[in-house]
């Protein structure tokens, strides 16, 4: 969407890099931007519902890749 975003980490970068641009972007806006819904909402043209929605698979589907990947979860 035109802005510059930088991620840290190798294994993240490149699973975002395999997302879809629509995917990829709510998660972007949202979390590296810091973005609201309805902020993302607003900049992408679609229902306020459909962000969370859309976050929460993707964030799904992040998870399932980085865990294929080897990526160990820190202890809580």
């Amino acid at each position: 969407l035109g802005q510059k975003v930088f991620v840290v980490g190798d294994l993240l970068a490149e699973a975002l890099s395999q997302l879809p641009e629509d995917k990829r972007d709510v998660i972007l806006l949202s979390y590296f931007l810091g973005m609201t819904d309805r902020e993302i909402s607003e900049k992408l043209n679609i229902v306020h519902q459909a962000v969370s929605k859309r976050r929460h698979a993707t964030l799904k589907e992040l998870r399932e890749y980085l865990v294929k990947e080897g990526f160990e979860w820190p202890d809580e």
